[in-house]
């Protein structure tokens, strides 16, 4: 999904909330640039640091909305995203904006003038039309790929190729693609390739006045049936794709959105993943040569994967029935032998429960498997049970608290290393929809997953760490499977020396030599395996020393991360013993309980703005009628006491 925001540091934004459907795309009309706690970096040098102060790096954030990352022969690294924005970087860490959005729509980066460029796909969608009405864009989500095979007409080969969507409502979409010689342009159009949303009855959809027949000449389908299967179009048009009265059957077909390109693992033939909500995400070949589609022609089953092949969309690998779920992106890791599908769940919004999906397979068309075993074509219904859910909402003590993460590409850079790169929303009041784009490293842990760093790259490395730098107590958050807009909770876990594991969970834990210059992670906690690393790094917004940090994908779907905690003095402890007393709150008001003396290790005693709403065991008493009152608890931890005081109201 896509909006649109700009930024120097933490972006300020006010977003146009999306129509009825969970699925809607909208843009934002104004945007503020601020700069923010979360972009103050480490400058010093520490006996901690696994990096010098010239290695380590402040972080410069850019606002690109569904960053897809390019490396560049040159070693130049990109990000291209929704609403034309586009952001470059000598090393993944200082980033620059090329482009902000659509401006007046001339001169763009990559895409030149938007009209003339896009003239054919904005027949169907993407301009002035339906949800972009009033000389609006929406031109989502774009990928761009070097393609040594691409044959020009003049007889060169290889071509930038930057594929793209574009959209006038949450089903009548398409993909196009344009190609240049040299990265930085200039493109020119190549093809419209997919199309979603047409219908038999022709039907108007949202906001307008569009003919959507099948057959209109602003569309490939009637020509790809001229031409038939055998001369690589397709036979006929499917009743699938319709549902009784003629209208778009969008249960079961694709959104043509969010398109990623790759090669596959020998390098030879090409394929597009694409799709959102709907009918779910499809995998097309793609004819090298010319960057267009290979349309099945027959419906039909795929072979190693059990999928279900469509003779227009592709190949079926995940979702449908409207099943939350878009932003497929798949990625070939040669180390372990895996493609790894990811793809994002839940509503873009900071509270509307964003959240990475991973799966893998041996093969490209599937089946891609999670961790538990589940097949994510099959999670169309109770989609939270299927994918590794990488992160959720979350905030670390004395950190800028993180939401919605989504919307994801994944790189294997030419030096051997792996980039998690997605954008970031955060927990701010008033909640304006700021986001950025974030870059993480990701580790092969002992089981072949790629594992994601807990704090942003800054040029740290992981190393071999002995027992004492690793045992003690740590920040702790389970990511957990829930596509939830709620923040989670942070817990304090220690890991002690003899290898058990106490706190928040209770488990055991054990290091060793991954043999790939890092140190494996094992732990059971609460009967739950989990395969990690161990990582020292900084923190996003403190001068301290590094920290270490551990990062683990379990065997039930969830991904757990540590962060070493300062516990001397208490102020960390009680600062989030206050936090985590909110839910406590909202569970003894409700049920009139009592609340507790001892939490986290704090001793707390309690005052009631009504002290006849208050015992003085610490119960909550029922009144006679709705009454607002102000809890206040005072925390005791160490040589730390925190007053924190909390507005509730008490129901009879």
């Amino acid at each position: 999904m896509r909006m649109k925001l700009v930024t120097a540091g933490l972006v300020l934004g006010l977003l146009a909330l999306p129509g009825a459907s969970a699925a809607a795309e909208t843009e934002a009309d104004t945007a503020i640039a601020a700069e923010t706690e979360a972009d103050t970096a480490v400058t010093a040098e520490t006996e901690a640091d696994t990096a010098s102060a010239e290695e380590l790096k402040k972080a410069v954030h850019v606002c690109v909305h569904d960053p897809s990352v390019f490396e560049d022969a040159d070693g130049m690294f990109y990000v291209v995203g929704s609403h034309t924005a586009s952001a470059s970087s000598e090393d993944l860490i200082e980033w620059k904006q090329l482009n902000f959005d659509y401006g007046n729509g001339k001169g763009l980066p990559f895409y030149g003038d938007l009209q003339t460029m896009l003239e054919e796909p904005f027949r169907w969608a993407g301009f002035n039309d339906g949800d972009c009405s009033g000389n609006g864009y929406a031109v989502w989500a774009p990928d761009l790929i070097w393609n040594p095979y691409y044959v020009w007409d003049d007889g060169d080969t290889g071509a930038y190729m930057l594929y793209l969507c574009c959209s006038s409502t949450w089903r009548r979409s398409c993909i196009a693609f344009l190609t240049a010689k040299e990265l930085t342009g200039d493109y020119v159009y190549g093809d419209t390739i997919v199309y979603s949303g047409f219908t038999k009855n022709g039907e108007f959809d949202g906001k307008s006045s569009r003919d959507t027949s099948w057959d209109n000449d602003y569309l490939n389908l009637k020509e790809l049936t001229e031409l038939g299967a055998s001369g690589g179009g397709i036979d006929e048009v499917s009743d699938n794709w319709f549902n009784a009265d003629g209208s778009w059957n969008h249960t079961y077909a694709p959104n043509a959105i969010d398109p990623n390109v790759f090669f596959d693992a020998s390098g030879e033939k090409l394929y597009m993943a694409y799709g959102s909500w709907s009918g779910g995400m499809f995998l097309l070949e793609l004819d090298r040569e010319t960057g267009r589609a290979v349309y099945p022609g027959t419906d039909g089953t795929d072979e190693p994967s059990g999928n279900f092949v469509d003779r227009y969309f592709g190949v079926h690998l995940i979702g449908g029935d409207h099943q939350s779920g878009e932003g497929p992106y798949i990625s070939y890791d040669p180390e372990s032998g895996y493609y790894y599908l990811y793809c994002t769940y839940g509503g873009l919004m900071a509270e509307g429960g964003y959240n990475m999906r991973l799966f893998r397979s041996e093969n490209v068309t599937g089946p891609y498997l999670d961790a538990a075993g589940g097949n994510a074509a099959d999670n169309k219904s109770n989609g939270d049970k299927y994918g590794i859910k990488l992160i959720g909402n979350y905030c670390f003590f004395d950190q800028i608290g993180k939401r919605a993460a989504g919307h994801n590409s994944q790189l294997n850079a030419s030096d051997g290393s792996r980039y998690l790169v997605y954008h970031q929303r955060f927990d701010i009041k008033p909640q304006l929809e700021a986001h950025e784009v974030r870059v993480h490293q990701q580790f092969l842990n002992e089981e072949n997953w790629p594992v994601t760093a807990v704090y942003e790259y800054r040029g740290e490395q992981p190393e071999h760490y002995e027992t004492q730098e690793v045992v003690g107590t740590y920040e702790f958050i389970n990511h957990g499977t829930k596509s939830s807009g709620d923040m989670l909770e942070t817990q304090l876990v220690t890991l002690n020396e003899d290898g058990s594991v106490s706190g928040g969970v209770s488990g055991s834990w054990e290091k060793s030599d991954s043999g790939r210059g890092y140190d494996y992670l094992t732990m059971d906690l609460n009967g739950v395996g989990y395969h990690g690393i161990f990582f020292r790094q900084h923190k996003e917004n403190t001068e301290s020393d590094a920290v270490m940090t551990f990062t683990a994908i379990g065997d039930d779907n969830t991904c757990v991360w540590g962060s070493a905690a300062d516990t001397a003095g208490g102020e960390m402890v009680a600062g989030m013993a206050a936090e985590s007393l909110k839910k406590v709150i909202v569970n003894a008001v409700k049920e009139h309980g009592a609340l507790p003396s001892e939490f986290m290790g704090c001793q707390i005693s309690w005052t009631c703005s009504d002290e006849n709403l208050l015992s003085q065991d610490g119960q909550i008493l029922a009144p006679e009628e709705k009454t607002k009152v102000e809890l206040t608890a005072l925390i005791q931890s160490g040589e730390t006491s925190l007053e924190r005081s909390y507005n509730v109201t008490v129901k009879p």
